[in-house]
């Protein structure tokens, strides 16, 4: 019943029109990413990167071409023109389906990272680069399909003209580092600041758009970041914000903390610091990636930003998914994995592509192109699934974005304290762990919000995460934790509100009629009766 429930959920939400109101922009408050503006509530951003779709690399993908850049210009010389773009609609459809963004839900993504290069969205004619016409048709569909779900979108530019790194990821390989001439070609610069400027004034408005990731992996062929990258990113910085004040900016390291400067040198805000997390070096070793991982988040704590692992992966070590990505949500990270799918490349993918032929660009006849590109080789479907990597996402991704209704002020938040201890209550750990009355002061961690339901009942918002607070009657042996996890109101999430006095209540359970008690510090629904453990004093924020 319970997963006929979900998937009738699932069928529901992909009919509806409901979608993503300038009541869920987002934009930084300090470390943090809220809505509202950044005047709201937490977000955070976790989900996958839609690798493959729009820049094929070979050793993960349906092709051996090199790069985008001959996918493209073999297809185009052996087809024409519309030969070619016909074949990579047919790749991109098949690639990308609405089952794919139900996935997306039902996995529990708040957030897809959109890997792009300049060839989607500008061809050549005459020697000279221009938009191509319905440029933006399939990246506005995705969007589109993300915002009816709960779920935000980053623009990641992976490939800017001529290459910024000169890896098959960029679209473009060059196989000599002093050959990766990006940065000294202003040229190339300023096509990419144009294209930018593009994208920025298309989507300025649109609050599913999470942010701006503005260059993948900048370093020349994978190499570190220095002063002359961060110039160039306030470049983009400053187009960017000559047509958009309010979306975040995303930079990348993209490897560690020394790449990337103090954003008071440049005077950058509302932005977000971007780093990627592949420890090649321990990729059978359990210890090495979590020396890895403690290392990295030691080291990024001198930013004041919110961080963001842009690209991860913990290879075939389940306990290294359990533990990483549990340290990356109890420090309050947004990350997105490496990659949605992948060709039968064992942990890369949360789902594997069905077929493993891959197209000969120069050879491959067009029916046996359009096979291999087709849905029954590149499409998902559930049977595809890597079950390891896909359980590990699935049990520490936060869920789909619950709708604002209306803004939200400090006034509207209020504070909970237990009487008979005189301590706030918490939702711990960026909203991660059990509610606890174990605090002397308050913060956004302490802060929460009533909706009123129809029947009589409440629900409790809590703002370290933008879940509502779920008292749990199952497999936690008789406790009954209370953990803010949920998007979606049911019986679960419903209390009932009695005033003791003016400013003192109890809180009972719809489910069982429990009163919310402290025991031990931690907040339970374990209560029989009105007694000093589960009286709150609220005050409500000014």
């Amino acid at each position: 019943m319970y997963k006929f429930r979900n998937l009738l959920l699932l069928f529901l939400i992909s009919l509806s029109y409901e979608k993503f109101t300038e009541l869920d922009f987002l934009k930084t408050d300090d470390s943090q990413i809220k809505n509202n503006y950044g005047k709201g509530n937490c977000v955070y951003l976790r989900g996958t990167n839609i690798g493959n779709l729009f820049v094929q690399e070979s050793w993960m993908s349906s092709t051996d071409a090199k790069d985008q850049k001959t996918i493209n210009e073999a297809l185009e010389e052996r087809f024409g023109k519309d030969g070619k773009n016909s074949l990579l609609d047919h790749y991109e459809n098949a690639y990308l389906t609405t089952e794919d963004f139900n996935n997306f839900k039902e996995l529990g993504m708040s957030v897809v990272r959109v890997p792009f290069t300049y060839m989607n969205f500008y061809e050549k004619n005459n020697n000279q680069w221009n938009l191509k016409d319905r440029a933006f048709d399939k990246l506005d569909w995705i969007i589109d399909e993300c915002s009816k779900r709960g779920i935000y979108v980053i623009l990641d530019l992976h490939g800017a003209f001529g290459s910024q790194n000169g890896q098959d990821h960029s679209g473009e390989v060059i196989d000599k580092v002093e050959d990766v001439t990006f940065y000294k070609d202003n040229n190339l610069k300023q096509l990419t600041l144009n294209l930018w400027k593009e994208i920025a004034s298309r989507y300025k408005n649109d609050p599913a758009v999470a942010g701006y990731d503005t260059l993948n992996e900048p370093g020349e062929k994978a190499g570190t970041t220095k002063s002359y990258h961060w110039d160039f990113y306030d470049q983009i910085y400053k187009a960017i914000r000559s047509v958009d004040p309010n979306h975040i900016i995303i930079f990348e390291s993209c490897w560690g903390a020394s790449d990337l400067p103090d954003p008071k040198k440049y005077g950058w805000t509302n932005i977000v610091y971007e780093f990627h997390h592949y420890v090649w070096d321990a990729q059978k070793n359990l210890d090495g990636q979590k020396s890895a991982a403690n290392t990295l988040i030691n080291s990024l704590k001198i930013f004041n930003v919110p961080i963001y692992i842009g690209e991860y992966t913990f290879f075939e070590l389940g306990d290294a998914w359990t533990y990483v990505l549990n340290l990356f949500n109890i420090n309050g990270y947004h990350y997105t994995s490496w990659s949605y799918k992948s060709n039968n490349m064992g942990t890369w993918g949360i789902y594997n592509q069905k077929g493993t032929d891959k197209v000969d660009v120069y050879n491959t006849e067009i029916s046996e192109i359009n096979r291999i590109w087709g849905s029954s080789n590149i499409g998902t479907g559930k049977a595809s699934s890597n079950g390891m990597v896909y359980n590990k996402m699935k049990e520490n991704l936060p869920g789909t974005i619950f709708f604002m209704k209306k803004p939200l002020e400090n006034k509207n938040y209020f504070t909970l304290k237990v009487l008979n201890t005189n301590k706030y209550i918490s939702a711990d750990e960026y909203g991660q762990a059990q509610l606890r009355a174990n605090r002397d002061s308050t913060g956004t961690w302490e802060h929460f919000y009533f909706y009123e339901n129809d029947d009589g009942t409440v629900a409790i918002q809590s703002r370290a995460n933008n879940k509502f607070l779920c008292s749990i009657f199952d497999n936690w042996d008789g406790k009954n934790p209370i953990i803010p996890r949920s998007n979606q109101i049911e019986d679960w999430e419903k209390y009932y509100i009695d005033y003791v006095s003016d400013n003192v209540i109890t809180i009972k359970t719809k489910t069982n009629e429990k009163y919310v008690k402290n025991e031990d510090t931690w907040v339970r629904a374990v209560g029989d009766k009105v007694e000093a453990s589960t009286k709150f004093e609220i005050a409500y924020l000014e």
